[in-house]
């Protein structure tokens, strides 16, 4: 069974995105801690900080989807249901294997 990568990029106003990162604050942690998570991050482009890039990690798609209905989910879309999101791309990939990138000699 493959793993799921997804990767996101929201861009949103200059208002709304530290709002935003205040509400992901409360949902990382209990993100981390969910079964199949193996990697969960969260923060602004260093060049755009109207751009707020996720990175995720599942071990199945079972586990993305159990995530995606966890209450403290929920509870976030409730709390950016009203922000001003401009553009919102999120992509999945199935992924056979990880490893470690090494620099060319």
């Amino acid at each position: 069974m493959p793993q799921i990568a997804v990767i996101a990029r929201i861009v949103l106003s200059a208002e709304s995105a530290p709002k935003y990162v205040e509400a992901a604050r409360e949902m990382i942690g209990p993100t981390r801690a969910e079964a199949g998570c193996e990697l969960y991050g969260m923060g602004p482009d260093i060049s755009d900080p109207s751009v707020i890039w996720v990175s995720e990690q599942w071990a199945s798609q079972e586990d993305l989807d159990a995530h995606l209905k966890a209450p403290h989910v929920q509870k976030f879309l409730a709390r950016i249901a009203d922000l001003d999101m401009l553009d919102i791309e999120v992509r999945s990939y199935a992924v056979d294997e990880v490893g470690t990138v090494v620099m060319p000699e």
